[in-house]
């Protein structure tokens, strides 16, 4: 029987005085084609409205229908802009008439017990939140859609859609170099994106006629110690302004300057990236690239919806202008 919560069909049917196969025909919209009446088909999907009944995905399951229900892997809790994303997933999925299964890995690698609920679910399609890392898990989801919010390709991928960070980098660079500032310092991890984001910040100072230095590639345990060190490098001193591969990683080198006795904005201009909450509300509020995550939201789910057109998509961001880079 198929429930949700303590209601069921049978209870449905006691509610109405019909019979549990007209409650069937009817919520599996096959009402009309055995002649059920229009007000009898009204009646039951009112009834069902009003007492919650949703049925069970296994149920639907077995019945080859589909569960509408979405598998969220998100490759770091730790993360504050998945965050938003999954904010923004969570809303548009609604909308759709789909829910999600959220699950995550530790340090990118899954677990056997990591992935349990997704087949407990049996979902019809499953959404990546991040790029690159080790997908051989996805072996054992086979004939479902599988997308990706971020970057990184593979066979096994059929949707993935994420932010243009060549544009992003030549946004970053306009702006600082209309503050006056033309000597950058780029900070991030030892991350796979990350690198993306420094290739792109190289191409676009050389382009505009900037210099542009790196922090040295090292293993931290997250983005603030990143910044953090960097904005205590030898090097530090040479550069006018930072183009960090994240807020957070922002934010650590704003601490790191003032504590040194440099002011930001005055004497360096910091920019972030992805516009987590935080980035506004920091002392100075940061400048950051906005990514598109409705966007990125609204496309991978109607991918499952609506069927449309696989492949690789990159959107542009916008740069939201604030106090770190104002002087």
């Amino acid at each position: 029987m198929e429930t949700f919560g303590k209601t069921t069909q049978k209870d449905i049917a006691k509610r109405l005085g019909v019979s549990v196969s007209l409650v069937s025909r009817v919520l599996s919209g096959q009402g009309e084609k055995v002649g059920i009446s229009q007000a009898k088909i009204k009646a039951v999907m009112d009834a069902a409205r009003e007492c919650d009944y949703v049925p069970l995905s296994a149920a639907l399951a077995l019945k080859g229908k589909k569960t509408r229900t979405l598998g969220v892997v998100v490759y770091d809790f730790h993360d504050p802009f998945f965050g938003k994303l999954i904010a923004e997933l969570q809303t548009y999925a609604h909308t759709r008439d789909y829910s999600l299964i959220l699950v995550g890995f530790v340090n990118r690698v899954p677990e056997a017990a990591d992935l349990a609920p997704l087949f407990k679910h049996f979902v019809d399609g499953i959404i990546i939140l991040g790029s690159f890392g080790d997908l051989n898990w996805l072996d054992k989801f086979k004939n479902i859609p599988i997308m990706r919010i971020g970057r990184g390709e593979d066979s096994r991928i059929s949707f993935s859609v994420g932010v243009d960070e060549n544009d992003a980098a030549r946004q970053i660079v306009a702006h600082l170099k209309s503050r006056g500032k033309s000597r950058f310092r780029y900070v991030a991890r030892d991350m796979s994106v990350h690198e993306l984001r420094w290739k792109a910040a190289e191409a676009a100072a050389m382009d505009a006629g900037c210099s542009i230095t790196r922090f040295e590639r090292k293993s931290f345990e997250n983005d603030f110690l990143a910044g953090l060190a960097a904005g205590s490098d030898p090097y530090a001193d040479e550069a006018d302004a930072f183009i960090c591969s994240t807020d957070v990683a922002a934010m650590g080198v704003i601490k790191s300057l003032i504590d040194a006795g440099r002011k930001v904005p005055g004497d360096v201009a910091v920019v972030g990236f992805d516009d987590i909450s935080a980035a506004e509300y920091f002392i100075p509020s940061i400048t950051s690239i906005r990514q598109p995550v409705g966007l990125f939201a609204k496309r991978v789910v109607d991918f499952v919806a609506d069927k449309t057109e696989g492949g690789e998509f990159y959107e542009k961001a916008s740069l939201v202008v604030r106090e770190s880079t104002a002087g």
